[in-house]
């Protein structure tokens, strides 16, 4: 029998980098089948990510969505993941071929922590060399399922418009204490001081938010 994960949309209910964490975008669901092939990780201007595999399912077809055939999933839910970070674990974090704010996510290890599912969150960067900003709203989702392919649509933002997006960071949305901020936050609220106090010229913030490491910038 051949394998099968599922394909799993995303609502496109967007927010801001700058909205109340409430307000963040939310992964939704949709249907499809899928299975597949890809690689690669790399962690902006600040370090390395390694690289590995992982996933199962079983079913008697298989299909992919025309623009993700050159990525590498896991049919099974534990071999098969195009890379590995010491933060999430085996993954697969590719591009559309097509839409270049689409991307197709799978975890082998769902996040969790003491009140259950932890969602996962992206955002869509341009990097140049040694400089990455992000242009769009961050996506965010839960991902239980490890058989499960998630689709990712990015919004850019209005003056980013024409903008390429070749990197994304992902973190786990939860928390960690941050140096500098002198206290623990939720990563996405890290970050988002980060780029503000970098706005004014003070990177201690970002530099702060790196020094912890709980998150991976994949360049594409």
């Amino acid at each position: 029998m051949k394998k099968i994960i599922v394909l799993l949309a995303l609502s496109i209910m967007v927010a801001s980098c700058d909205s109340p964490r409430a307000q963040r975008s939310v992964l939704g669901s949709g249907s499809s089948a899928a299975t597949v092939a890809g690689n690669g990780v790399t962690f902006g201007n600040s370090g390395t990510v390694t690289e590995t595999v992982s996933d199962t399912t079983t079913t008697t077809e298989s299909t992919i969505p025309t623009d993700a055939k050159h990525c590498k999933f896991s049919t099974d839910g534990i071999n098969g993941f195009a890379s590995t970070s010491s933060h999430l674990g085996s993954y697969t974090l590719c591009q559309s071929s097509t839409d270049k704010t689409v991307f197709y996510a799978q975890f082998k290890t769902p996040p969790v922590g003491s009140a259950g599912d932890v969602s996962v969150c992206f955002i869509p960067h341009t990097t140049t060399g040694s400089n990455s900003i992000y242009v769009g709203n961050p996506m965010c989702g839960s991902f239980p399922n490890p058989k499960e392919v998630k689709k990712i649509t990015f919004v850019k933002y209005t003056q980013y418009g024409e903008a390429l997006i070749n990197s994304v960071m992902f973190f786990k949305d939860t928390s960690y204490y941050y140096p500098t901020f002198n206290r623990t936050m939720m990563t996405l609220d890290a970050y988002k001081q980060c780029m503000s106090y970098l706005a004014y010229g003070n990177s201690a913030y970002c530099a702060a938010f790196k020094s912890v490491n709980q998150y991976v910038l994949k360049s594409f």
